[in-house]
């Protein structure tokens, strides 16, 4: 019985690990606006770069299995940073920070949306304008939100 018990608890912090990724929801008031613009930033360069090596090493003339190996890796670690993206303009932004009749509302989860589709958009393609416009989104986000009332 004792590991019968022991399992479910290990089943069960791992299915909550998986919930607690962006922010845990819970009302406790500590936010990190500045950090979490910073670590946005970082996923579009992230993002950026793996665009620009995925096409450096698929343009070599005959690519090693190392190579090919490489493109994998940046292939995930682009999707990997536009997910994050995702979820932090869904579970942080959306979620907890931007209350409907704050200031510019409409204006700010538009610019969310955009966030999210050209999140997307890098995840699709690796020519780097959606990693662009992404972080001009970031950007004009960033302005309108920290210099806002939210």
């Amino acid at each position: 019985m004792k590991t019968l018990t022991t399992l479910f608890a290990l089943l069960v912090s791992l299915f909550t690990i998986q919930a607690l990724n962006a922010h845990c929801q819970v009302p406790c008031g500590i936010y990190g606006d500045e950090l979490k613009f910073g670590e946005l930033e970082q996923h579009v360069a992230t993002i950026a770069k793996a665009s620009t090596k995925i096409q450096e090493i698929a343009g070599m003339e005959s690519p090693s299995a190392l190579d090919q190996q490489q493109i994998v890796r940046w292939v995930d670690n682009k999707e990997s940073h536009a997910q994050r993206i995702i979820d932090e303009a869904a579970n942080y932004f959306l979620a907890q920070r931007i209350k409907p009749g704050a200031d510019h509302y409409a204006d700010k989860v538009e610019l969310l949306h955009h966030i999210i589709v050209y999140s997307m958009k890098a995840k699709q393609g690796v020519d780097g304008e959606a990693a662009k416009i992404l972080g001009e989104k970031i950007a004009a986000f960033k302005e309108m939100y920290l210099h806002h009332h939210h």
